[in-house]
């Protein structure tokens, strides 16, 4: 824990909202996990980056599984980890 020391990046979540992504969910869904709120309280906790299987670690199998079909047809890996800056290959194709 506190891996961005002495950093609070994150505070106080918006009225209404999860306190984990600061989006408003029904609290059997799983958390946002496109919300910055949760990736740097992710990252802070663990010291990387949360996949999709992270946020959805408190569903119940039946929602995970509904959920992991859904992400995977918009070919969106699920446990994958998302990769720091230094890692993304960038191409740039001339013409």
């Amino acid at each position: 824990m506190n891996h961005l020391a002495p950093f609070k990046l994150v505070g106080q979540t918006p009225p209404g909202t999860c306190p984990e992504c600061a989006t408003k969910h029904d609290p059997d869904m799983p958390h946002n996990q496109q919300s910055l709120t949760y990736q740097y309280k992710f990252y802070d906790r663990y010291g990387r980056w949360a996949s999709w299987a992270d946020a959805m670690k408190h569903c119940t199998s039946e929602v995970k599984k509904t959920w992991t079909q859904a992400l995977r047809q918009m070919g969106i890996a699920v446990n994958a980890q998302p990769k720091n800056a230094g890692e993304i290959e960038i191409k740039i194709e001339r013409r």
